[in-house]
């Protein structure tokens, strides 16, 4: 379901005090090592480092499982008469990264040990992705299940069976790593309304330009906005550059893109950005 965009709590911009004193350094890139004993790193650009580092690096994948899923979730849509979905690179990411996590630190759920959501996982990883809605299937059976065993315990739980025949979503991602003598499963469905011309940096540096492509026979392009965690507005536009004095050194910004659609506007969801 697409986000109505709030126009009375967006209407107030932050005020931003002078900058006084030397600047901080940017932080480092991390050597590339993985180390999930504490989960992956603590702000953005130390967790898509260690993601990136611990999926290259793994071999707890079930890659055959995670193709037969995608093939079997298509089928149950084409039966239920609808598209299929598109299985996304960086969607597969997300999903891998959340299931190494659980089978490294043994838990079960949709966020991770930190709190960190399905959405944030997308929005770290996809450095164009505009969505309007996530939803996510997470389950943990034996290492021994077959791929058929792995979607009907999908399929078992009535949230899960509606994720898998939701008319709107349109990309997907998979991951199954095993760990224990458990396969633990997550797949990421997602409604992708549009994307950046040109993937936005993981940290920005000045003024950064980009330029949001959607879906032009639903959709007019409003503006957009950059949020903290909090939600709080730092900046915004119609004109689609943003500055990093608008976010703090040890902070992210989430770039949201607003839409019309008749007379109603809407937010697509966008990249993290830091300083």
């Amino acid at each position: 379901m697409l986000q109505k965009y709030d126009r009375l709590r967006a209407s107030t911009l932050l005020a931003f005090a002078a900058a006084g004193g030397a600047f901080l350094a940017l932080p480092a890139h991390a050597a590339g090592g993985c180390d999930l004993s504490n989960g992956y790193g603590d702000n953005v650009v130390s967790y898509v480092q260690e993601v990136e580092a611990c999926l290259a690096t793994s071999d707890a994948f079930a890659a055959d499982h995670e193709t037969a899923v995608f093939e079997k979730t298509n089928a149950a849509r084409a039966k239920a008469g609808l598209e299929p979905l598109e299985r996304r690179a960086s969607l597969d990411q997300a999903a891998r990264a959340h299931a190494l996590d659980m089978a490294e630190r043994n838990y079960a759920g949709h966020s991770d040990l930190e709190g960190r959501s399905h959405v944030y996982r997308m929005r770290a990883l996809d450095r164009q992705v505009l969505a309007s809605a996530t939803g996510a299937n997470v389950v943990v059976l034996d290492a021994k299940s077959s791929a058929d065993e792995v979607f009907d315990m999908i399929r078992s739980d009535a949230a899960n069976r509606d994720n898998l025949t939701r008319d709107g979503f349109n990309a997907t991602g998979l991951g199954i790593a095993e760990a224990d003598g458990r396969l633990y499963v997550v797949q990421m469905l997602t409604t992708v309304d549009g994307e950046l011309e040109t993937p936005l940096p993981l940290q920005i540096a000045g003024a950064t330009s980009f330029s949001p492509k959607v879906n032009e026979d639903l959709f007019r392009t409003a503006g957009w906005n950059l949020t903290n965690a909090d939600g709080r507005r730092l900046a915004g536009g119609s004109l689609m550059r943003m500055h990093s004095d608008s976010i703090d050194f040890d902070d992210a910004a989430y770039l949201d893109v607003l839409v019309e659609l008749d007379t109603d506007t809407y937010v697509l969801k966008g990249p993290i950005v830091s300083r």
